[in-house]
């Protein structure tokens, strides 16, 4: 199953300059999807976890560089956009479910949101629903309301974007 995941990371693509990079965008991926496995919940706790468990994580990557910074994991991570971060999560997903034909069941949370401090005198503040799962403790998606129309409409949208 580890193996058809590292695989599929090959194929993101990585859009820092290359002159620059340092550790491969896979190492830093499977560093932050063990660390969050783990209940890790912030970027410096992610560095300790992979300096910790490095041995570890040389069975699945090669870390030819070292364990990279916290620094780094949070950078390039914020350069991911959240539609990899959402297929690489429906991949896990999928290969969980196939673990000898029993189905992972989980409930997605759905909740609405307005975001504060940014409204203006010609617009409402925006107005965002999110589906997250409690048990693995982050966002599935989102999906702005429109102004003129309410959560009811949304919810749909967000939940066919999921699937």
């Amino acid at each position: 199953m580890m193996n058809e995941l590292l695989e599929w990371l090959e194929y993101i693509e990585d859009v820092r300059q290359k002159r620059k990079v340092k550790h491969k965008l896979k190492d830093i991926i499977v560093i932050v999807l063990f660390a969050t496995l783990a209940n890790v919940d912030d970027w410096v706790e992610m560095g300790y976890f992979a300096h910790y468990n490095e041995e570890y994580l040389k069975r699945y990557i090669k870390l030819e560089n070292g364990i990279p910074s916290h620094d780094t994991l949070c950078r390039v991570f914020g350069m991911l956009q959240p539609e990899i971060l959402q297929q690489l999560y429906k991949k896990w997903q999928e290969l969980l479910n196939r673990n000898e034909g029993e189905a992972l069941k989980k409930i997605i949370c759905i909740d609405g949101k307005t975001v504060r401090g940014n409204r203006s005198k010609e617009s409402k503040a925006n107005h965002i629903v999110t589906a997250w799962s409690k048990e693995d403790g982050f966002s599935l998606g989102q999906k702005v309301v429109d102004e003129k129309s309410n959560e009811i409409t949304a919810i749909p949208e967000l939940l066919k974007r999921l699937i």
